[in-house]
């Protein structure tokens, strides 16, 4: 299994949170022979191609909601479940089938507890809602342009709080790298759904998005994307 540097002498560039005053980067014109849309089957290959474990839930390559999907860029998020090594991804069910009031599939990706990635679904998936503009992304219908990465943990809604694993954003990263890559964007494609919520989305907690996405270029940088 991979893991990334967090942060590196680039991180000063970012576009930090994409908000307030200061103008969101203009989106370029993607190559269209490079910039994927709609359904992705390829995503369990491209996840393991870029050095995560990777489990694929019953049907996923066919899993999606009503509506339009033409993703542009990826949408962090935790899972406000407390997960341990021993029970590391009690959200899984939950993500695939959906829950009370929310309609399944709620993710593309799932991150577990021992950094295993767990591939939901390749459409279209309820987890970003309506969106504010963010970095080169628009406002707008978040689920119709973000592949949604869920991690597993509990954050705020455990006591003691309970943060991400090294491991656990190490391959999130990783997974977020690969995805951007496929699409033919860049790291100021992916996004955190705090940096999108208009309704105070807290994820994911504690997690320093200009590191993050420094970390997410130097990725695409080693993989000559």
């Amino acid at each position: 299994m991979r893991t990334l540097p967090l942060g590196g002498s680039g991180a000063a560039s970012d576009d930090a949170a994409g908000t307030g005053p200061t103008p969101s980067p203009t989106e370029p014109e993607a190559d269209p022979a490079q910039h994927e849309t709609g359904a992705l089957t390829w995503l369990a290959k491209a996840l393991r191609d870029a050095g995560l474990v990777v489990h694929e839930s019953s049907g996923w390559t066919t899993r999606t909601r009503p509506g339009d999907f033409a993703p542009r860029g990826v949408l962090l998020h935790h899972t406000a479940a407390f997960a341990t090594t021993s029970d590391p991804h009690p959200s899984l069910d939950g993500l695939v089938d959906g829950r009370s009031g929310h309609v399944g599939p709620l993710c593309h990706v799932l991150v577990d507890r021992n950094g295993e990635a767990w591939v939901v679904a390749a459409g279209r998936a309820s987890h970003a809602g309506r969106a504010d503009a963010s970095g080169p992304l628009p406002e707008g219908d978040g689920d119709a342009v973000y592949v949604g990465i869920e991690v597993e943990y509990a954050a705020t809604d455990h006591e003691p709080t309970q943060y991400a694993t090294n491991l656990q954003k190490s391959n999130a990263i990783v997974a977020a790298a690969a995805i951007v890559a496929r699409l033919g964007r860049d790291q100021h494609h992916v996004r955190a759904h705090r940096e999108t919520s208009p309704t105070g989305a807290i994820d994911p907690y504690n997690w320093d998005m200009v590191s993050i996405r420094d970390s997410v270029r130097q990725a695409l940088e080693r993989t000559g994307r």
